[in-house]
């Protein structure tokens, strides 16, 4: 009963928000992604059916290592830290209800708008395109549940540790002042800034994985380090959806700061964090590749800038929400794909240099013009 209506509650406020048909738009899209992507696989190409299938198990495995954030996400609702999640978790104190059955429900709740939204439509998928494919997707659901476990029992561990982070205060943290409460509201919440670590490692284990265990992923492989720059660029937009998860414009309405000035202070914080993050793994990057670092360096610093600011753009101050909407999900899509793609079968490529910086230009110049309109 209590997991019966929170789902009613999430699909009724999600819905309410996106006005319905929207939140409904995700799934579809995913499907036909996936659906063109399996027919260009296994119609157009020489690959074997077993290179879908080993995509589609990975896909599983580590999007149930990220659906494991629900994890620090459920600890900080019942700290009360976590807004409009709160309404549900919080009845316990007036219900004849424990609160761990509650978190218990609530974790399952946000598994099945991740199986519905995600899973579903890309097991759904493939398996019209082939029918060898009903096998893999089985798996897929398998390993999905495996990630999960894993990726919870890693959040309970480092929300049980002691924290490291006391370091950082608003004296020490090089940044404006309204950015720096952004960072130090992640550090300050459950797990701390190793959700940010977690996260971008789940990515980048994703792509890892692909580059040497699905043979048609393998041209990426000409070039690891320049290739490498680019998807971490990408997945360092995870860091501006940490940042935006503990406040809102609502919370500031007693302060003279309006939504641009908060947004403004967001993508600073996000510009700063991502940069520290980056060089990090660039040069583990670098130790195991060799290449150009400083080239890599740049690629990665302006596709992380670029893929942030249209983050920024389209979703604002609730990139958590807004993305699962399907129209700004596509929208999404859409303007980072355009040079983002363009730009890893570039650095895939033995190609020059000033190709390569021909390309970063134009992605520099649109990041700014959204923040130039964005911010006003």
């Amino acid at each position: 009963m209590i997991l019966k209506r929170m789902l009613k509650e999430e699909w009724r406020t999600q819905s309410k928000m996106y006005k319905g048909r929207y939140l409904a738009a995700l799934p579809i899209i995913i499907f036909s992604m996936t659906f063109i992507g399996a027919q260009i696989i296994t119609g157009f190409s020489t690959a074997p059916i077993t290179d879908l299938g080993l995509l589609i198990m990975a896909f599983g495995f580590f999007t149930g290592l990220a659906a494991g954030s629900i994890g620090f996400n459920s600890n900080d609702a019942a700290q009360n830290i976590l807004g409009d999640s709160n309404f549900i978790i919080f009845s316990s104190r007036t219900l004849p209800v424990e609160k761990s059955r509650l978190l218990a429900n609530f974790l399952i709740k946000d598994l099945v708008f991740y199986l519905g939204l995600y899973l579903f439509p890309v097991g759904l998928a493939v398996s019209i395109v082939s029918t060898e494919m009903i096998t893999y997707t089985a798996y897929m659901g398998g390993l999905f549940l495996l990630g999960l476990t894993l990726s919870l029992i890693a959040a309970s561990s480092a929300i049980r540790l002691p924290s490291r982070e006391s370091f950082l205060n608003y004296d020490n943290v090089p940044i404006p002042p309204l950015a720096r409460k952004s960072v130090l509201d992640v550090s300050r919440s459950s797990g701390g800034l190793f959700k940010i670590l977690m996260s971008i490692f789940v990515l980048l284990g994703l792509y890892w994985y692909i580059i040497n265990y699905v043979p048609i992923a393998s041209y990426l492989l000409s070039n690891p380090l320049m290739s490498f720059s680019v998807i971490l660029g990408m997945m360092s937009v995870t860091i501006y959806n940490w940042l935006n998860t503990y406040d809102e414009a609502s919370d500031y309405l007693h302060l003279p700061i309006d939504e641009s000035e908060l947004l403004e202070s967001k993508f600073q914080a996000f510009k700063v964090i991502a940069l520290i993050v980056i060089l990090p793994f660039l040069g583990v990057s670098f130790a195991l590749y060799g290449g150009n670092i400083l080239l890599g360096t740049v690629i990665a610093v302006t596709t992380a800038y670029y893929v942030g600011a249209v983050t920024m753009y389209e979703a604002g101050l609730n990139p958590n929400e807004r993305m699962i909407e399907g129209w700004t999900f596509l929208k999404f899509l859409v303007l980072v794909n355009t040079l983002v793609i363009p730009l890893l079968a570039l650095t895939s490529l033995q190609t020059d240099t000033l190709t390569i910086i021909g390309l970063l230009v134009p992605m520099i110049v649109i990041g700014k013009l959204m923040e130039t309109f964005r911010f006003r």
